[in-house]
This record gives structure tokens, C-alpha cells and sequence, in this order.
């Protein structure tokens, strides 16, 4: 399929900061996204360190690296692997994210979010540039389902419009870092989404997933972009772009 977001599709994720894409990718690109996961995990223990995280409670026992279902996150897929790198320059996600940030724009991360069944953690509200420390905050990013995305399995959890308020306090550590005030059940949705299906938001948007307690995997792709202007204010979350777009 080919996108261009209306100009009522454009001022609904400037005022809410949110938007969902059907069908950004298609079934036999979310096939070769598990292709790939299958064979990193077949590679184990010769893949970069900083590629794989494990559920928290799987962590050091014995047979846990060549267990997919034990990876709670891959990380800097498009630095690593080939696929994912060209899948960056996916002409709805580039346009789109030229489209919403200019036309300079650089890839700031790639993670697989793995969220497996009935041993998975939540991850905590949050806003992403919480992390990024990115300034002016011009940067997006696509959650993109790959299974069926359920309010049980963790689907995504935002709060329209709360992008607006700016970078609110944080506090933790690692995953567990995150909004120190946690939003009021009335302002929250959650976003079920279909295979192939994509959610914007940005960076400052907050947002949260619970833990899979169903028999379902959940797998979910995202990519964040930002625009040519902006600058990492100093934090204790170094990171490095993956990829800069001529």
C-alpha cells in the first residue's frame, strides 16, 4: 500500500499525538520478522550483547539464550541486521516521517518488543524522550503489531493529548524508569491493533503496556524517527542514532 496522511490525519497527531495506520506492513513482511527473530536466537551466543534482553524473571537460568519465548526485547535491529535496516527506508514509514517532521530526518532506535506469554513484565508509564532527551522534542515513533494486539496480551495504553504537557518527572531505573504520577483511569485508551497495523506517537505522548498473561505471543516492531533539529541534552541514557536519511 502506499500512504499520505490527510491534513485532518496530520492536526489529529499534532493535537493528540497519537495516530493508527492499518496495514502499514504487510503478512509477508511480518512473516520475515519472525523469520529474523528465529534466526537471531539461532545464533545465540554469537550475536552482539547489546542485542538481546531477557524477561526479567528468565534472566541466568541455563537454558534461557536459545529461548525465544524468554526475550523480553531485541535492540538497534537496523545497526545488526539487514532486513531491518532496509525495512527503514519502507517508503510509508519514511514518507510518513517526512511528512510529520521534514524532510531530514534520522532514525533514532529499532526494538522488537517481545512481550511473551505469561512470564512477561509491564512496562511502566512513560514518555519516551524521558530516555531520549531529545530538544525541541521532534521525534515519533510506529509501534507496529505483528500478532493480533489485545487489551489482554498488552496492547499500548496512552493518554490523548498528554504529549502537550511536556517532559513530565521520572524516576527509576532501567525498564522501571518512568512517570513518577500515574495517569487517571478516566484519560486512558488502549489501542488494540491487528497484524501489520501501526501506532504513531510521539515521544512525549504517555503511554504504558501490561504484562501477557494470556497463551498468545504479542510481538510488536517500532521504529522512532526524528527530525533534522533537534539535539540530546545530557542524561543518564546514552544511546546513538542508527540510521541518517540523505
Amino acid at each position: 500500500m502506499s500512504i499520505a496522511l490527510s491534513n485532518q490525519e496530520i492536526r489529529h497527531f499534532r493535537e493528540e499525538g497519537f495516530l493508527v495506520i492499518p496495514g502499514i506492513l504487510s503478512e509477508h513482511q511480518i512473516g520475515r520478522v519472525f523469520s529474523e527473530i528465529t534466526a537471531v536466537m539461532a545464533q545465540r551466543p554469537h550475536v552482539p550483547d547489546d542485542l538481546i534482553q531477557y524477561e526479567p524473571s528468565m534472566r541466568g537460568k541455563p537454558w534461557t539464550e536459545t529461548n525465544e519465548l524468554h526475550v523480553r526485547k531485541l535492540f538497534r535491529m537496523a545497526v545488526h541486521l539487514s532486513f531491518f535496516r532496509e525495512l527503514a527506508h519502507h517508503p510509508d514509514l519514511l514518507n510518513t516521517a517526512r511528512t510529520l517532521l521534514g524532510a531530514r530526518v534520522t532514525l533514532v532506535q529499532t526494538m522488537l518488543l517481545m512481550k511473551p506469554p505469561e512470564i512477561s513484565s509491564p512496562k511502566v508509564w512513560h514518555q519516551d524522550n524521558g530516555y531520549f532527551a531529545l530538544r525541541p522534542p521532534h521525534c515519533f515513533g510506529f509501534w507496529i503489531a505483528c500478532d493480533p494486539v489485545t487489551e489482554a496480551n498488552g496492547c499500548m495504553h496512552i493518554v490523548p493529548g498528554s504529549h502537550r504537557r511536556g517532559l513530565q518527572p521520572h524516576a527509576g531505573q532501567g525498564d522501571d524508569f518512568g512517570l513518577t504520577e500515574i495517569p487517571a483511569p478516566e484519560d486512558i485508551l488502549s489501542v488494540p491493533l491487528q497484524p501489520g497495523d501501526a501506532l504513531l506517537f510521539q515521544c512525549e505522548l504517555f503511554h504504558f503496556t501490561p504484562a501477557n498473561r494470556t497463551t498468545q505471543r504479542r510481538r510488536a516492531l517500532q521504529y522512532h524517527y526524528m527530525a533534522s533539529d533537534v539535539a540530546k541534552t545530557p542524561n543518564q541514557f546514552p544511546w546513538e542514532p542508527e540510521i541518517g536519511f540523505e
